[in-house]
């Protein structure tokens, strides 16, 4: 069985919201899979609208360019057609829970094949991984590394290499040395004990800036190894403060392209799959003026009602939701997927995306600050593009507005929210 690195903190137990059954993703499912729910009458459990009984002769349908996998067809309003009114899969109630598709059976978690190993990541678009709710993932690595087993035979994947930088392979142990000088960084506590997380990722962005200048990235193996554990220790040891500094002018732009691309996929997830679908089209216009501050609000996006929301964290839920998240970040950097600074920059980046969100919510109530209830839904409307594909045209443009370490100086600087994206005027709430 393969060795599982994971998120030691992480818990998890599902709460059966059904959210990941609504969202509207393909679930693929093998050719094996849908021979024997087509042998045990699948049909008959599945339902094409939510309040009616109506069955399709066939639920699933073959995934273009990927022989042999095929996909669950969606109820009209985007939910899996074997979903039930009590949020409980049909699949699973008719042949049991070993017997529900193995996509299924492994969310929130994902595996990424590196150098021997698997990286175990969890998806915040889960409510219960934001909260960090149930049985430690810890104690559930057995039967973690039984799926793993079924993945890797259903959906082989070849082991990725870990990188520093784009061109810059390190290894294993540099990458572990490095998660854990970032880690060190992000958990240091200010003089009250707790940890200033704005402060601790300029540390951060501070210390990769550095190891991502020309000369460190051309140095070899064993010296760039070396260079890493002393500068980063003493970097992480250090009580000189990080010279403050505020996200370039570009890194400002794309962060309105980043933003723009977050409420764009949790429109496109809303919509109807079906049709013209004009109307998202016209929707997503909109929004891209709005969150270039050119437009008003759309739908219940109302950027401009964040105005006036403090961004400090000191609501202690919600310090902690953003503690934690950012320590699942550091902890599953080096998957292999991409290299880790761009890794890094794109969590952060959703982060700030979500805090945007947030404060919007926020400001929509009339309160001031950032609290627990806030962040904890904006993490999860926020996050569904994290699971977009590396090498597709989608997971290149998200890494390109991700603005590689400006998503973290924007953290570190207090300013997530584009700051012309509220500037367009918005009616009047109905």
């Amino acid at each position: 069985m393969v060795a599982l690195r994971h998120h030691a903190e992480q818990r998890f137990t599902c709460q059966q919201c059904g959210r990941c059954c609504r969202r509207g993703w393909d679930i693929a499912v093998t050719a094996a899979e849908v021979d024997a729910y087509r042998k045990a009458g699948a049909s008959e459990w599945f339902t094409e609208t939510e309040r009616t009984t109506e069955t399709t002769s066939d639920p699933f349908e073959p995934i273009a360019g990927h022989a042999g996998h095929f996909r669950i067809r969606k109820r009209a309003d985007g939910a899996c057609g074997f979903l039930s009114d009590d949020n409980r899969c049909r699949i699973h109630e008719r042949l049991g829970g070993q017997r529900k598709p193995l996509t299924c059976r492994l969310f929130p978690f994902r595996f990424h094949p590196v150098e021997g190993k698997a990286v175990l990541s969890a998806s915040f678009s889960c409510p219960t991984i934001v909260a960090s709710a149930g049985e430690p993932v810890s104690a559930q690595l057995k039967s973690l590394g039984s799926l793993y087993n079924e993945w890797a035979r259903a959906f082989p994947e070849p082991s990725g290499t870990i990188e520093v930088a784009a061109g810059r392979p390190i290894s294993a142990k540099t990458a572990a040395m490095l998660r854990e000088v970032l880690r060190a960084m992000l958990d240091r506590p200010d003089p009250g004990g707790v940890p200033d997380l704005r402060a601790n990722v300029g540390r951060m962005a501070a210390l990769l800036d550095d190891l991502t200048r020309h000369r460190v990235l051309k140095l070899d193996p064993e010296r760039f190894a070396e260079y890493v554990e002393l500068t980063g220790r003493y970097a992480a040891g250090s009580d000189r403060p990080t010279a403050a500094r505020r996200p370039s002018a570009v890194g400002r732009m794309l962060s309105r392209g980043f933003l723009f691309a977050v409420l764009a996929a949790r429109e496109q997830l809303r919509a109807p799959k079906k049709g013209l679908r004009l109307g998202l089209r016209a929707r997503l216009a909109g929004l891209l003026a709005h969150t270039h501050g050119l437009g008003p609000g759309v739908a219940d996006i109302r950027l401009r009602r964040g105005r006036g929301v403090s961004l400090a964290l000191d609501d202690p839920e919600a310090h902690r939701l953003v503690h934690h998240y950012l320590r699942a970040a550091v902890e599953d950097l080096g998957t292999g997927r991409r290299p880790i600074v761009d890794e890094l920059a794109l969590a952060v980046a959703l982060l700030n995306a979500s805090l945007a969100f947030a404060v919007m919510r926020v400001g929509e109530h009339g309160a001031r600050g950032l609290d627990g209830p806030a962040v904890a839904e904006a993490l999860v409307e926020t996050m569904d593009l994290a699971h977009a594909e590396v090498d597709g045209a989608y997971g290149r443009v998200l890494i390109t507005l991700a603005g590689g370490l400006d998503a973290l100086w924007s953290f570190a600087s207090s300013s997530p929210v584009p700051a012309r994206a509220a500037d367009a005027a918005d009616p009047p709430p109905a």
